[in-house]
């Protein structure tokens, strides 16, 4: 990595690494949040594209992120990750700040766009298992420095506060879109994200399986796939994450959203922009709130509890709302959604075995990301058939009825804060820990 290398092993780039670690999150996330606007917004307001093409363009974004996650994660665990999350950060900010340029230029097309999507996909397949995996020993390092330690679920909390902030600020930009068009806020995206990237010369050497594996890197997945199938917890979280990519994010929030602003309510960019920064501070004020008070001690039951609350607000997306109530609406799924977005990350990393953390949060991501494609493609076909209010019907029944039957058939309900669960424990470890 000859680019790389020599920022990392400079000793006067150097931050607490808990800091440096926030700051290539906000990064990410800035440039995330402008275009979870700008980028459905230009193909549904300026472009003008019909469901079934903006369902086909969103699925674009998270389609290589169903490929490549799993195998990203064996990469992420037997190589250094500052260099895959520098690397993959300056690649997407590259191709942002391209975009940017095509736009500025007039050299706006349907498939430059879908060429975009498919670029970003590719960075965030390998940046997020290397991202998220690394939080644990950030921690564990952040502990022997003179800053002092940090528990690692209220980690994973101020991590993902800074995430929905930085989403928000990036969102809140994207209202200027109305005014300075779209071309000027894709090259702010990409300066967001090379900022992100250079963060992680800061970071310090987070240890990998380098001189460690041996084994083939499809049978390092494979045990991953198998750790995850086997804990009677990471099974049905993945099954949540796959129900919540299909019907909630891919299908909801990337495609029935922006239909509905332009079909029922004659909106753009401003009522897009300004409804995900709702989602978003609603989520951020869960997030707060979950890090300042106590900690959650069955946080597997108050992830099902809020997850209830999203499938209550898509469901009322078939309502005949005035759009000022769209507001309250988002806003309180947001709290829910932030909620169970931070219990949930905090469950897997606590459930998950430590030396399979990349490969198990890999497969855990694929269930989201795996599932947002085809969502964007169902929901964009359902909505040209049903249009956006009967098809909201659609991921309200699908996640109620899966957070029922996982909350009956698992023990998701009695998982307790920082501990292993005992069905997971093999034999004898099992065994002793029902007895306590």
């Amino acid at each position: 990595m000859p680019v790389f290398r020599p920022l990392a092993g400079n000793r006067n780039l150097r931050l607490p690494p808990f800091g440096a670690y926030l700051v290539l999150v906000a990064g990410w996330f800035f440039g995330f949040g402008l275009q979870t606007t700008l980028f459905p917004g230009v193909i549904t307001f300026t472009l003008g594209e019909s469901p079934e093409r903006l369902g086909l363009a969103q699925a674009a974004l998270t389609g290589p992120m169903m490929l490549l996650l799993p195998f990203a994660g064996v990469l992420a665990e037997r190589k250094d990750r500052r260099g895959i999350i520098f690397y993959f950060y300056i690649f997407a900010g590259l191709a942002a700040a391209t975009l940017g340029g095509l736009l500025l230029s007039d050299r706006l097309s349907y498939w430059i766009m879908v060429s975009f999507a498919l670029m970003i996909g590719v960075a965030g397949g390998f940046v997020m298992p290397a991202r998220d995996s690394a939080i644990n020993p950030v921690v564990r390092i952040s502990a022997r420095t003179r800053h002092g330690g940090i528990e690692l679920q209220r980690a994973v909390v101020m991590a993902s506060a800074v995430q929905f902030g930085a989403q928000i600020a990036g969102m809140a930009l994207g209202y200027f879109a109305a005014y300075t068009g779209p071309g000027a806020l894709f090259m702010v995206q990409g300066i967001g994200l090379l900022v992100g990237g250079f963060s992680a010369a800061f970071l310090p050497r987070l240890g990998s399986k380098r001189n460690q594996s041996t084994a083939h890197p499809l049978h390092d997945l494979g045990e991953g796939i198998s750790a995850v199938f086997r804990s009677p917890v990471l099974m049905p979280m993945t099954v949540i994450m796959i129900a919540l990519g299909i019907l909630v994010v891919g299908g909801a929030f990337l495609v029935l959203i922006p239909l509905l602003i332009r079909e029922t309510y004659g909106g753009g960019f401003r009522e897009i922009a300004s409804l995900m920064v709702c989602f978003w501070v609603g989520a951020f004020l869960a997030n707060v709130a979950l890090a300042v008070f106590r900690q959650i001690e069955k946080p597997g039951r108050a992830m099902i509890l809020a997850q209830g609350v999203t499938v209550l607000a898509t469901g009322a997306f078939a309502l005949p709302l005035p759009f000022w109530a769209l507001y309250l609406l988002v806003f309180t799924w947001g709290l829910g959604a932030g909620v169970a977005i931070s219990l949930s990350r905090a469950v897997v990393q606590e459930q998950a075995p430590p030396d399979k953390l990349a490969r198990v949060m890999s497969v855990y991501q694929l269930g989201l990301f795996g599932g947002m494609p085809a969502g964007a493609i169902l929901m964009g076909f359902m909505i040209g058939a049903l249009g956006p209010q009967w098809s909201a019907l659609v991921p309200m029944i699908g996640l109620g009825l899966v957070l029922v039957v996982i909350s009956l058939t698992t023990p998701i309900f009695s998982v307790r804060r920082g501990q292993v669960h005992p069905a997971a424990l093999p034999g004898k470890e099992s065994a002793d820990a029902q007895a306590d």
